[in-house]
Parts: structure tokens; C-alpha cells; sequence
């Protein structure tokens, strides 16, 4: 006799069976008409339920479905150069902040335009036009104060012109084009050219 042997069980994976009965279903779907009984689809959201469901049961994780929330990898931010650029900021606003300094000292000057109060008090003609007074003696004093630049012809804007014309000297104050704004420029308060006064010994920086 003959011994019936029985069919080798056939591992298949869940998911597999899943989708060969989805994929069964639809086909039935589309030939509708053709057999006696017309078998409606499974909708695609319950096909991937059933899917995520079976993907539990086996110990894995379902991925995430279309249109649905994808895990987003945290951002790392890359280094900036903000920290570079500090110094650059700090001085275009030293810079900024001496210009203004400059420019109101000039316009203080230049407000005196044609008073004789300051003849021979150019010293304090410069200082008062920083707005402050009493730090030197005399021009002489103020220029062996500071650090002494020869070119006087190119004096940069808001620079103080120093002379060897007396004891005491003489001061003006550049206005960075070629002239100067002073005291007793026609024995008044007014603007010349920098080679107006004689015997020009160079230019400081105000340091007021």
C-alpha cells in the first residue's frame, strides 16, 4: 500500500498574503461583469491597515503611509561667522560715533564764523569747538602733546593744523579739503587755506 504523504507546508509572509488578496480583489473588481458574483475592492486604506496590523504581529515597524508624517531629522545648525565680525562691528561704529564727534566740532566752529572773541585764543577756539576747554596752554603745548603728522597739506577732516608762527603757536582746525577753519583768518573767526598761516609744522588728531 501506498502511504498518502501530505503537502509540504508552505511558509508565506503575511504581508505577501496580504497584498495577493488585495491584488486578487482588485483584479476581481476590474473583470466585474465576467464571473456570476462581482467581488468589490478593499479600499486602500484598509489594505494598509491590515498591512500595518501584520507588520506588528511579526515584530516590525510599519513604515509611514502616503500624505501621512514622515519622521524629520533634527537640523544642525552650521557655525556662523557672527562671532568673526564683532571686531569689524566695533569699529565701523567707533568710526561712526568720531565722525559725528568731528563733524558737530566743525559746525560749532563754523557757527563763530566772524566773531572776534577769539583773536589770539586759538587754542581755546579748537577745544571749544570739542566742547570742552583748559586742557593745553597754548597750541605749541597741545601739538608737543600729540602724535605729530608732517603732512599738513592732506590734514584729514576734523584734524587740528598746527604753526610755528610765535612762542605760543598757532591751531586750526581741517576741514579735510585743503582749508581750514580758525581764529584770526582776517583777524576774525573764519575758513582759509591751510598754507594761510606761516611756518606749518603738521597734523594731530583732536583728542577730545
Amino acid at each position: 500500500m501506498t502511504a498518502a504523504l501530505g503537502a509540504p507546508s508552505l511558509g508565506v509572509h503575511p504581508v505577501t498574503a496580504v497584498l495577493g488578496i488585495a491584488a486578487g480583489a482588485v483584479g476581481a473588481a476590474a473583470l466585474g461583469g465576467v464571473g456570476t458574483h462581482a467581488v468589490s475592492a478593499p479600499s486602500v486604506a484598509s489594505v494598509a491597515t491590515v498591512a500595518a496590523d501584520l507588520h506588528l504581529t511579526a515584530g516590525s515597524t510599519p513604515a509611514p503611509a502616503t500624505g501621512g508624517s514622515a519622521a524629520v531629522a533634527p537640523v544642525t545648525a552650521d557655525p556662523t561667522s557672527a562671532a568673526a565680525t564683532v571686531p569689524e562691528l566695533t569699529k565701523a561704529a567707533g568710526l561712526q560715533a568720531q565722525a559725528q564727534k568731528v563733524d558737530a566740532a566743525i559746525a560749532r566752529f563754523e557757527s563763530k564764523i566772524g566773531s572776534t572773541n577769539y583773536e589770539n585764543w586759538c587754542e581755546r577756539a579748537v577745544e571749544n569747538a570739542f566742547g570742552t576747554q583748559g586742557h593745553y596752554a597754548s597750541a605749541i603745548q597741545d601739538w608737543e602733546s600729540q602724535q605729530q603728522h608732517s603732512d599738513w597739506r592732506h590734514a584729514p577732516r576734523g584734524a587740528m593744523v598746527f604753526y610755528d608762527t610765535s612762542s605760543d603757536g598757532h591751531v586750526a582746525l581741517s576741514l579735510g579739503d585743503g582749508r581750514v577753519v580758525s581764529s584770526s583768518a582776517h583777524h576774525q573767526v573764519g575758513i582759509v587755506p591751510v598754507d594761510y598761516f606761516q611756518r606749518p609744522l603738521g597734523w594731530a588728531y583732536a583728542p577730545y
